[in-house]
């Protein structure tokens, strides 16, 4: 009897909703106000397989979704045995990731107590077929947003993949430069990368997947030489750039999974033209799939024969001294040439020094912000116990770009006035500071 009233319970809560809902619509409908209907149908677009779909007329429409799915987990590989759901606050202020676990919202999720990596009721849930087919589709079977985020490093500290992130908030003249100097260096070494533009647009990522697992150290060593490269192709990329890799560890964290890094193709954001993969030009491929299936991988002896030929020096470059242990030492610029600077040059002296970029070359402009650049003591410090790093710069650079100027730290003037007639540049220091009003105490 009690089953039989529940069920009918149920029924009557199903029709009460059902008028509701109707009766919001029809509330939309007087004030012109349209609204799209979330729908977990087998016609979600990226899951649409028409008859002859990818020129296998003899497969099912179910066989060939198999084969996008096997296809899509061999080349975005992170760890298996756990991985991220997105969530987002009901009124869409606030938004981020947590590890799936079959616990979640039960009595025995306790998140104010424990972190979801130390919990003892955890159970976290593997990524499967099913949780791939809901990504790509965008919502779950109840029709709600779904949205998978993977762990880019494995437990035995290896990975297979690296992803770099650039948007427009990281960088300072626009993520679209700094993306094409990363992948021109990128073709130039004979890299295979991807572009992905990101969920919201402003941004993107650019992933080199690997043939098999690499240490996690040697792939952000390989990625921290493509940047150091690039940084000597456009001066105005941002240090920034070095804290956006996916991984951004050696190891995995004390306690911790590392970072992670949402997969592409997401449903919901794919239907506004984000989440998709891109050529060079930012155009979105007209078939994603057919795209997918020529991407290449970089082979484990290829990224130790990169490292072997371009990260003779640190894997940053050469930067300032400051906090090491020859402190007084400054980055020695190479290969400067009489084509990469004017004859003479005026820099304005305020609160900053301030050198016009106009006849610098980016390859000048790269060696004067490393004048105030140096690697930051509390990140090492926390990479070597394997603790977190999120949120800790790997960079403390104290330079300042705009499209006109240059701004360096007023300590820097020394080495700045070397440099300039180390390479026979005149150099003019205009005094804009405010030395202030003599004041009479007597």
């Amino acid at each position: 009897m009690q089953e039989k009233l529940n069920t009918e319970e149920l029924l009557q809560k199903l029709e009460r909703l059902t008028r509701e809902n109707e009766r919001l619509k029809g509330i939309l409908s007087a004030h012109g106000i349209s609204y799209e209907q979330n729908s977990s149908s087998k016609d979600e677009e990226v899951c649409t397989v028409h008859p002859n779909a990818d020129n296998h007329v003899s497969l099912s429409k179910e066989q060939i979704l198999q084969q996008r799915k096997d296809l899509f987990r061999n080349l975005f590989k992170g760890r298996e045995d756990v991985f991220a759901l997105r969530w987002e606050s009901r009124d869409g202020t606030k938004a981020g990731y947590m590890p799936a676990c079959s616990n979640r919202w039960t009595p025995l999720c306790d998140r104010k107590k424990y972190k979801c990596a130390s919990c003892p009721n955890r159970q976290f849930i593997s990524l499967g077929d099913a949780e791939i087919e809901k990504h790509l589709r965008g919502v779950d079977e109840w029709g709600k947003p779904f949205t998978i985020g993977i762990y880019a490093i494995l437990t035995d500290d290896t990975c297979n993949f690296l992803c770099t992130d650039f948007d427009d908030k990281n960088c300072e003249h626009g993520y679209q430069k700094d993306v094409l100097a990363f992948v021109s260096v990128c073709k130039d070494w004979g890299i295979p990368y991807s572009i992905e533009r990101s969920r919201s647009g402003n941004g993107a990522h650019v992933w080199i997947l690997f043939e098999q697992p690499v240490a996690a150290g040697k792939a952000r060593r390989m990625g921290n030489a493509i940047l150091t490269e690039a940084m000597s192709r456009d001066g105005q990329m941002s240090f920034k750039s070095y804290d956006r890799f996916f991984p951004n560890q050696d190891h995995l964290p004390e306690g911790g999974f590392g970072n992670l890094v949402a997969l592409p193709l997401q449903g919901m954001p794919r239907k506004k033209g984000n989440s998709v993969f891109v050529d060079d030009n930012f155009e979105q491929y007209t078939d994603q799939w057919e795209y997918l299936r020529t991407v290449k991988k970089l082979s484990a002896d290829a990224v130790e024969t990169l490292l072997k030929s371009h990260t003779n020096q640190s894997d940053f470059g050469e930067l300032s001294k400051t906090s090491e242990t020859k402190p007084w030492e400054t980055p020695v610029a190479m290969n400067v040439t009489k084509d990469d600077l004017p004859a003479e040059i005026t820099v304005v002296r305020s609160n900053m020094l301030y050198i016009p970029t106009k006849g610098l070359s980016s390859k000048v402009i790269n060696h004067l912000k490393r004048i105030a650049s140096f690697k930051n003591p509390e990140f090492g410090a926390k990479l070597g116990m394997h603790l977190s790093t999120y949120n800790v710069p790997r960079i403390i650079s104290c330079a300042d770009v705009s499209d006109d100027w240059l701004g360096l730290p007023r300590g820097c003037e020394e080495a700045l006035i070397e440099f300039f007639e180390e390479n026979s540049v005149g150099i003019k220091i205009e005094d804009k500071t405010n030395h202030g009003h003599a004041i009479d105490v007597v």
